[in-house]
């Protein structure tokens, strides 16, 4: 009897052990998990361009990975897509323009948290700071 009693207290034991184990290779969750940034939100906003022959033809807004652009007036969208961050100085950009209905893609590079320099596949490159 007392070697049944040891059996199931090792049981007992292991049991908690690997709970304890599994748990704390979970995902983070409650205040931990959500202080964890999402990394699309870095470019949350809406972002001007600085070359001289597009300051005031567009504007884009920015969140969660997808992004219109516009006219400054709002009334007139001119292109929509997304976006991945590749890493902290590159963002990839993929957009359809409305009056072309051309497919584009650009690479961007990061230079400050609010400007960034991008080269589209078609096109000219061009700059944008964030407003």
């Amino acid at each position: 009897m007392r070697h049944i009693q040891l059996i199931l207290v090792c049981m007992t034991s292991i049991a908690l052990l690997t709970a304890c184990q599994t748990n704390s290779g979970s995902s983070r969750t409650g205040i931990e998990g959500s202080l964890t940034p999402n990394p699309s939100a870095v470019l949350n906003g809406t972002w001007l361009p600085t070359d001289e022959a597009a300051k005031g033809v567009y504007e884009a807004d920015f969140k969660g990975g997808k992004f219109i652009s516009r006219s400054p007036s709002g009334d007139k969208q001119l292109a929509i897509g997304k976006y991945v961050i590749v890493s902290e100085k590159v963002i990839d950009l993929e957009f359809v323009g409305a009056a072309t209905n051309t497919a584009v893609k650009a690479k961007c590079d990061r230079l400050t948290d609010d400007t960034m320099y991008c080269v589209p596949t078609v096109g000219s490159p061009f700059n944008l700071k964030r407003s």
